[in-house]
């Protein structure tokens, strides 16, 4: 009894390996499609060096561009009210003064422009017969996606800068890596630690498939997302690399702006008038005044 046993033990301890070797010797072939992009190496410092060289290249913008806007469309209000293929222009120097003109897709004629300083923007609408002076911090609650567009919205949307954040001591920055589907992420946090609570302020997404930001995501003080940028389609020519497709979507008012550059130049001298927008003769003045703060981070 005792020697069968005994060769019963030898038995499994011999069989046990090789089980063990079939279960984890399985090999399974993954489709292309499923594999992981290829990731680009860089260190947190190379990276902050980068983005803080980014920040400061571009000081002014001209561009050609295509919108799409849309506003609606959720479970709250049930309608959406979109603008598709829309030409338009836009100029921009920086740090404040931006300036967009929206033209009719048939008629080419200007249906909106709007023009701001930094501490108030002006909007014509020829179709409508208004003149619009409003401060920054105004509300957006018009139905028309394209009228709920903000100026400093456009300047956040458009640039990627942490100077701010760098200068700042109340402001750190976390660092981590991130996964998703098929492709791979170095994702930078900066918070807020000033006051009894911190907060988070902005996050950049950098695709290690070439270093550059993808997307951009700025909180409010409460921690709602108020901004979220998507950037695509980095020009390749030159020093200074610019997304031709820019993606806005302001989820707490409920409106998305898609930009799609056909020209853009960079840091050229830009006219005396550029900025200028007059109340058009025998028009309707409308002043949108700002409301009691939210929660909207001064970040």
């Amino acid at each position: 009894m005792k020697v069968r046993v005994g060769l019963k033990l030898r038995i499994i301890f011999i069989l046990l390996p090789l089980i063990q070797a079939s279960c984890i010797s399985t090999k399974r072939t993954i489709p292309v499609d499923a594999r992981p992009l290829a990731a680009l190496t860089a260190s947190r410092a190379d990276l902050l060096h980068s983005l803080e060289d980014q920040s400061k290249r571009i000081h002014t913008l001209q561009g050609t561009i295509v919108l799409d806007a849309s506003s609606g469309g959720n479970v709250k209000t049930e309608v959406m009210t979109e603008y598709r293929q829309t030409k338009g222009f836009v100029l921009v120097e920086r740090p404040n003064h931006v300036r967009l003109r929206i033209q009719a897709p048939l008629a080419l004629a200007t249906v909106f422009d709007m023009v701001s300083d930094g501490r108030e923007y002006r909007v014509s609408i020829p179709i409508q017969n208004k003149f619009l002076i409003g401060d920054l911090d105004a509300p957006a609650k018009d139905k028309n996606a394209i009228l709920n567009l903000r100026p400093q919205v456009l300047i956040t949307g458009m640039f990627v800068d942490i100077t701010r954040y760098l200068n700042d001591p109340h402001v750190k920055s976390t660092f981590e890596e991130f996964r998703e589907g098929r492709r791979s992420f170095y994702v930078f946090s900066f918070i807020n630690v000033a006051g009894p609570e911190s907060h988070l302020v902005e996050k950049l997404w950098i695709d290690r498939l070439n270093l550059q930001v993808t997307r951009k995501q700025v909180f409010r003080n409460d921690g709602k997302v108020e901004t979220d940028v998507e950037y695509s389609g980095y020009s390749a020519g030159g020093d200074i690399r610019y997304p031709q497709v820019i993606l806005i979507q302001r989820p707490i008012e409920d409106y998305a702006l898609k930009m799609t550059f056909q020209k853009t130049s960079v840091n050229e001298k830009l006219t005396d008038d550029a900025f200028n927008l007059e109340q058009p003769s025998g028009s309707e003045l409308v002043r949108l005044e700002a409301e009691a703060s939210t929660g909207t981070t001064p970040y």
